[in-house]
């Protein structure tokens, strides 16, 4: 066996390389420079450098994760299922309402209540029509109301695109007007 190193703490460890070999560029062509042991000079050969655009091979992993805790599917009903799309349309809802910073003071404006594909549905059984939007990307219902005789679609007066109607909101689970 080789005897073992002693380590002098005012010197690092040496590590015994025989050579040192890297690649520099001088006019344009690769050399190979070679550095050898302390009392030799570097020797410099000029040789193909390894190409510069070949990419080193991947392997590819075969380690398998299982996770930690199994869930089984669980099927889930949207409420749509006994219902015929008649109409629709991406649009952007807005709601005529108090914010949270006004409420009590009587003061309302439009804020946006979220974008999404409004449509209108019909009932297979019992024929009745009703509005369903849900917020792109979460699908959280954000209108959802029963088409009466009694709404009025009007077009909204400053604007030629958007249109304007009233009914009982129940998105946040309590009734507002």
């Amino acid at each position: 066996a080789p005897p073992k190193q002693q380590f002098d703490r005012e010197r690092p460890p040496s590590f015994e390389a025989k050579s040192i070999a890297f690649y520099s560029f001088r006019n344009n062509e690769p050399t190979q420079v070679t550095m050898a042991a302390e009392d030799e000079k570097p020797k410099e050969t000029t040789e193909a450098a390894p190409p510069a655009n070949e990419e080193p091979k991947e392997e590819e992993s075969t380690a398998t994760f299982e996770p930690v805790v199994k869930l089984e599917e669980v099927e889930v009903k949207s409420g749509e299922e006994d219902e015929e799309v008649v109409l629709c349309y991406r649009a952007k809802l807005f709601i005529f309402g108090e914010t949270l910073l006004d409420q009590g003071t009587g003061k309302k404006t439009w804020r946006e209540r979220g974008v999404g594909e409004v449509r209108i549905l019909r009932h297979r059984e019992h024929q009745r029509l009703r509005i369903l939007m849900r917020q792109e990307k979460t699908m959280k219902v954000i209108c959802n109301h029963a088409l009466d005789p009694r709404i009025k679609l009007e077009p909204n007066v400053g604007s030629d695109r958007s249109w304007v109607w009233s009914a009982f909101d129940f998105a946040e689970g309590d009734l507002v007007e």
